[in-house]
């Protein structure tokens, strides 16, 4: 097995594999977009309750890093799944924007919690017995394993979708409530915790040496614009494959398509970058992309949607390098914070975002709004062209 490779005792990072391909298993992906619609009826609705969910994962993002640097990395584990679990009653009774914005709220409160939480907990778990070096490579392991769980998911949400949309949310409980049981069997691992107990003072110190810090300005500047730009236009797939006219049965082939490209990138990241350096692997990531987008933009039907995921790939790849270089400029009091403030920017970046972008499919059409954005994508490698390289 992988772990035996690298001589790894915890069982933490088993656990941590198993229960985010689990986790993975969202069985609404391929049609949530259409699930909102049909609540919500207009793309502006639709991407409003998005950007909603983006703005209060942007609150809650560095706070919950400085909660999890605090607190521990399991309670804040536990705390996440929990939360998610829950978020999904709301949108299964949906109904009306009030169930919708409380799914919001509290889904992005769960993922905020675990964003960055889940990479820290994997670092210190590694560097416990001298094991850091191989953390490019393990945590590229344990993000592609989310995508596998997610194509899976994905192929099955496809065909419960055919019977009712309602359904693949209901079903998406069973894998969630799998995953929080897995989480209570891991072990803290031990890092060096800040003495101060107060989580603002915490983000203030970690604010501090962000701003001293110009590649990590550059990252988060970097991710914000990814993020903004780039899943925006996943997220709203699903309509944007309807507008290529691409029957609903194809939606999870299609969404299981892409988790298979992601978890194939974040599995080969370390060794490309290896090869090519993190900076080169960032550069290539960032070009591929709009040109790939922008093709799928000048076709129909299911090529149009091939072409659309085939940047999944690009988007696994470029992952575990950003982590990676994250994570050596920090020590290990403010790596969770760290990891969360470029989650923060992300987040930023999609609600302000996500509510123009419905807004140019609503007034010309989602064609369009996924050329403006492709194009826009372009100054991103510009951008990391100022990287400095890491040893």
């Amino acid at each position: 097995m992988f772990l035996n490779t690298y001589c790894i005792r915890s069982r933490n990072i088993n656990l941590m594999y198993i229960s985010h391909t689990i986790g993975g298993m969202m069985f609404f992906l391929p049609i949530y977009a259409l699930y909102l619609e049909q609540n919500l009826f207009t793309m502006t609705n639709v991407a409003l309750i998005i950007s909603i969910e983006a703005i209060t994962a942007a609150v809650f993002e560095i706070p919950t890093g400085a909660i999890a640097d605090i607190f521990g990395r399991k309670k804040t584990l536990i705390s996440a799944y929990l939360l998610s679990l829950i978020s999904l009653m709301f949108l299964y009774l949906g109904g009306n924007m009030l169930m919708f914005v409380s799914y919001a709220i509290l889904n992005s409160f769960g993922r905020s919690l675990a964003s960055g939480t889940d990479s820290a907990l994997i670092y210190d778990t590694l560097k416990e017995e001298n094991k850091e070096r191989y953390f490019k490579k393990i945590n590229g392991t344990y993000f592609a394993l989310w995508p596998l769980g997610a194509a899976t998911g994905s192929i099955i949400g496809g065909h419960l979708a055919t019977i009712s949309l309602n359904l693949p949310v209901l079903m998406t409980s069973i894998p969630f409530t799998i995953a929080l049981i897995l989480i209570l069997f891991i072990n803290e691992p031990h890092y060096d915790k800040d003495s101060n107990k107060n989580i603002f003072v915490h983000m203030k110190k970690t604010s501090r040496l962000i701003l001293h810090n110009r590649q990590l300005l550059i990252i988060m500047a970097g991710v914000l614009m990814l993020i903004a730009l780039g899943d925006a236009m996943f997220v709203l797939n699903p309509i944007y494959f309807e507008f290529k006219n691409i029957p609903i049965i194809y939606f999870g082939y299609i969404s299981a398509l892409a988790f298979f490209l992601s978890s194939a990138g974040h599995y080969f990241a370390h060794t490309i970058s290896e090869r090519l350096g993190d900076k080169n692997t960032l550069l290539l990531c960032t070009i591929i992309v709009p040109i790939v987008v922008l093709l799928s933009t000048s076709q129909v039907g299911i090529l149009a949607g091939i072409l659309f995921v085939v940047g999944s790939f690009f988007f696994g790849l470029r992952n575990p390098v950003i982590h990676h270089l994250l994570n050596v400029e920090v020590t290990s009091r403010n790596r969770a914070t760290v990891m969360s403030a470029s989650n923060f920017m992300g987040q930023v970046g999609f609600a302000m975002f996500a509510p123009i972008l419905g807004y140019l499919a609503d007034l010309y059409t989602i064609n369009t709004a996924f050329v403006i954005s492709a194009l826009m994508l372009f100054a991103v490698p510009v951008l990391f062209m100022f990287l400095r390289e890491k040893e």
